[in-house]
């Protein structure tokens, strides 16, 4: 009895593997108190987002030697002592969902391939009448503003978020 018993526990623990040890290593936790950001703090992330204007792409870039989309953000962000995922992926599960018709300075806007995954984020820069700008950093032209509502990026436009403030200590 004890031995089945035993042999049990054993074959959880070995189906189970490293899953009851693992920690995710970039886990975000936001209280659903989350304040966004205010207009000095988007001025700000700006400032910084358009010091990298022409920035060449680079996969994995965080820096002004080369950027991908996330990382742009993730600059932007790091050097204004706010904390946010490095990744697209996970910079999507980082806010709440907001109507293309309730839109704002500093929210994130993401965009689908062919396939239908998610694989670029920007922020959106500038609102006029009738445009919407955003920032992003461009495989083919690096750091640059586009307009939203347009050819390419308006095809592929999937989801726009309002991403969480968590100051980074």
């Amino acid at each position: 009895m004890y031995k089945r018993f035993f042999i049990l526990i054993l074959l959880f623990f070995l189906c189970q593997g490293c899953r009851l040890f693992h920690r995710p290593l970039h886990k975000f936790h936001v209280s659903n108190e989350s304040v966004h950001f205010n207009n000095k703090e988007i001025d700000q992330l700006f400032k910084k987002g358009f010091s990298y204007l022409g920035v060449p792409y680079r996969i994995g870039g965080t820096d002004s030697n080369g950027l991908d989309c996330s990382g742009l953000l993730f600059a932007m962000y790091e050097s204004s002592f706010f904390q946010i995922p490095r990744t697209t992926s996970q910079q999507l599960e980082f806010g709440l969902p907001v109507s293309i018709d309730q839109i704002q300075l500093g929210d994130w806007v993401f965009f689908s391939n062919q396939s239908g995954m998610i694989n670029h984020v920007g922020i959106v820069s500038n609102i006029k009448k009738n445009s919407i700008l955003f920032l992003h950093a461009s495989t083919s032209k690096g750091v640059r503003e586009d307009e939203l509502m347009r050819g390419y990026w308006h095809n592929s436009f999937e989801k726009v978020i309002r991403p969480f403030k968590q100051i980074k200590f």
